[in-house]
């Protein structure tokens, strides 16, 4: 880890009520859970209660004491990585607990609902990054690209960033311009994923090809395994004017209404 005095003195200042002490957190580097461009996740186990219980103390946090974790460590220690940890840090710390959100110790359609209720884009929403736990619980994780939005609910995007391409909205691919409407595209593309059992999304595109598809106003095909009222709520979210998109509110409501629905044609 090589960091300058002044990205180390940058790291104390910021330091706070979350931080957890070096002593209390061992990571197993030999147990890898994923690895992407930025960042790799380990195994690790957490002496004591959480920063997060001691902060809420509430039934769902005491859990959180003496337990394995996930530990999210920054391949790289530059000043935009540094920068970017604090990006994620400080959007974790927003959101705080809730069930269907990975949340930080110490530091989904519910949980995106969430996510937007506090003033948050993910920009990585996919099948990779939500988590299946016991009860078929799932949980949205891996906050790297999160970010806040303004008093305009959007929020542009520096072309630095690497970016999941295929899943962003046409507005994010050519103006890089991201709000709860763009994570609802990715949300679409989501459903894609999970009706194709994992299928790539325009799997024989590249960038410029992928853009020229979406701009004439093709999308996705129907998946096998999908009837046409889902199709219809998946195309919904790939709507090009995002006025016109559903939030994740309305998309709750399309699902009960499409669940409703089946139930009353089956029985």
């Amino acid at each position: 880890m090589n960091m300058s005095p002044e990205e180390i003195d940058e790291m104390k200042s910021k330091s706070d009520e979350m931080m957890i002490q070096h002593g209390k957190i061992h990571i197993n580097f030999e147990k890898v859970f994923g690895k992407g461009v930025s960042s790799t996740v380990f195994k690790g186990y957490l002496i004591g209660p959480s920063p997060l219980h001691q902060q809420q103390k509430t039934a769902q946090t005491q859990k959180f004491a003496d337990c394995s974790v996930a530990v999210k460590v920054t391949n790289k220690f530059g000043q935009t990585e540094v920068e970017q940890l604090f990006k994620e840090i400080d959007a974790m710390k927003k959101m705080g607990y809730h069930e269907n959100v990975m949340c930080m110790l110490g530091w989904a359609l519910p949980g995106m609902q969430y996510i937007a209720s506090r003033g948050l884009v993910h920009r990585d929403l996919a099948a990779r990054n939500v988590l299946l736990f016991a009860n078929s619980i799932a949980k949205i994780s891996d906050f790297g690209l999160c970010c806040s939005i303004d008093e305009n609910l959007t929020e542009r995007s520096t072309l630095s960033l690497k970016l999941p391409i295929k899943w962003l909205s046409l507005e994010a691919l050519i103006d890089r311009i991201f709000s709860e409407k763009s994570d609802v595209w990715s949300f679409g593309v989501l459903m894609y994923e999970v009706f194709t059992f994992g299928g790539i999304p325009y799997a024989t595109m590249n960038n410029d090809e992928l853009v020229m598809f979406l701009k004439s106003g093709a999308r996705l095909e129907l998946p096998n395994n999908m009837d046409v009222g889902l199709y219809e709520i998946m195309l919904s979210c790939w709507r090009e004017d995002l006025q016109k998109r559903p939030t994740f509110v309305e998309l709750e409501e399309k699902f009960h209404g499409y669940i409703d629905e089946a139930l009353c044609t089956k029985f």
